[in-house]
């Protein structure tokens, strides 16, 4: 149930993204250029974001590749290129520069025919692929911070409720492609996965469960809207590791390790629970989640992660918006809590009415019997 709050919120967004979409179909004259897709031989995509959000984009690569034959480059910030690592359909990567007329430079070189603006939908990132003389761009998602979207070529309309790796696939659907069968991906190597095998031998774990509790920045709020109580994540360690006689491994960055080892003080099997906040990389990270049991999360990039592996997910939903971020994946092994009954969906990293609600209405039962469902 949303706040009122948050229903103004949305109500405000939503009004700014119809004017913003208004304004670019009356003064934007790029909607008048004929795209060619028989010229379209070198396409950059664009995204900005975090884990999943990249990730969630993977079902755009293969039908792009095959219905242009191009050659795909992806513009994203330094530090999430391990997430496209070996993916087939990415010939390059290029790190966004954030200096308007070095970032210019760079996109020049690339002679691209297409640019792809997944996020930010922003008049910053259309006007560089503009001046730097990309002929066709197409993108979507806006905000009132970004500034009007011109300089798009092709524009999605900006109110649909539907999943966010639906509206990606409608942001190439301007140009007539599509995929009927979207399907994030991450490919591991042998090398990777045979990585992973001797790090988890070296800390004496055959079968195990990942328990991921925290997120990005969960330790600057005070009242973090996606921290599930530790105590209700021990008692669910307790359990599994009793009955299914499994490790768990507790995963996060390196600052996340407050939060481990409160978990691991309140357990009652501590020698069965094994802290690696901060001790993977990612794609180390990506190995250890694809050969887990089971991975217990709260709405990050890792159920993301989870899906695209097919690994047993349970995420908890709090203050995510259920239709756009439900984990996308097979419904036999991916499962989410969310309770539409208290306040939820606000989306905002610190709970504003200080009491996070929307995950204490998640109980240690629910988890344990969704687990025992994912384990049978």
């Amino acid at each position: 149930m949303k706040s009122t709050a948050t229903l103004t919120r949305e109500l405000i967004k939503k009004s700014w993204l119809l004017f913003d979409y208004f304004l670019w179909l009356l003064f934007d004259l790029s909607k008048l250029r004929k795209i060619k897709k028989d010229k379209i031989r070198k396409v950059l995509i664009v995204h900005l974001g975090a884990i999943g959000e990249l990730l969630i984009t993977t079902p755009i690569l293969p039908v792009l590749k095959k219905e242009l034959n191009c050659e795909i480059t992806y513009m994203l910030n330094r530090g999430m290129e391990a997430i496209f690592e070996n993916n087939p359909y990415i010939s390059n990567i290029l790190i966004y520069n954030k200096d308007f007329k070095e970032n210019i430079s760079d996109l020049k070189k690339g002679n691209f025919d297409l640019a792809i603006i997944i996020s930010p939908g922003s008049i910053k990132l259309s006007l560089r692929c503009f001046l730097a003389g990309i002929k066709y761009r197409i993108g979507g998602f806006g905000g009132f911070k970004r500034g009007p979207s011109f300089f798009f070529t092709r524009k999605t309309f900006p109110i649909n409720h539907k999943h966010t790796i639906e509206k990606n696939l409608d942001i190439i659907r301007q140009i007539g492609i599509d995929n009927k069968n979207p399907k994030m991906e991450i490919y591991l190597s042998e090398q990777e996965k045979q990585k992973t095998k001797e790090i988890t031998s070296k800390l004496k774990v055959k079968d195990y469960i990942i328990v991921h509790p925290g997120f990005g920045s969960v330790m600057g709020n005070k009242y973090p809207s996606r921290l599930w109580p530790l105590e209700r994540y021990a008692q669910v360690i307790d359990y599994l590791i009793e009955k299914y006689n499994m490790n768990v491994i507790l995963t996060g960055n390196e600052e996340e390790t407050i939060i481990s080892e409160k978990i691991i003080r309140l357990t009652k099997n501590r020698k069965e629970v094994i802290d690696c906040c901060g001790k993977f990389t990612l794609r180390e990270f990506m190995a250890l989640i694809d050969s887990a049991k089971l991975v217990i999360e709260s709405s990050t990039g890792v159920v993301h992660i989870a899906c695209a592996l097919k690994t047993p997910v349970i995420d908890f939903i709090g203050r995510g918006d259920l239709s756009e971020w439900q984990p996308w994946g097979d419904k036999n092994k991916t499962k989410f809590l969310f309770h539409n009954e208290v306040c939820t969906s606000c989306n905002m990293a610190e709970c504003r009415k200080k009491t996070t609600e929307c995950l204490k209405a998640i109980t240690v039962n629910e988890v344990i019997n969704t687990a025992d469902e994912l384990l049978k």
